[in-house]
């Protein structure tokens, strides 16, 4: 429970220093990137915090790419 208030604690710090820069510059666009991509690595930090299953991108590509593979190298398995 304390990791996770940790990582919600170390977000709303980032979000904190980083508002005020946004808003004095008027990057409304910037600003809702910025939200998004800290949601959702806050998100990801709390499931990794839970140890919770994540799915590795990896895994993603290695099943898109292995039809490919096997064409080129010649493995039937």
């Amino acid at each position: 429970m304390w990791k996770v208030l940790l990582v919600l604690l170390a977000a709303a710090a980032i979000v904190a220093i980083e508002w005020r820069s946004l808003m004095e510059r008027k990057l409304k666009r910037e600003l809702w990137t910025f939200f998004l991509l800290c949601l959702v690595g806050t998100s990801l930090g709390v499931a990794e915090v839970l140890r919770l299953d994540i799915p590795n991108p990896l895994d993603w590509i290695s099943v898109l790419y292995k039809p490919l593979s096997n064409l080129i190298y010649g493995n039937s398995a």
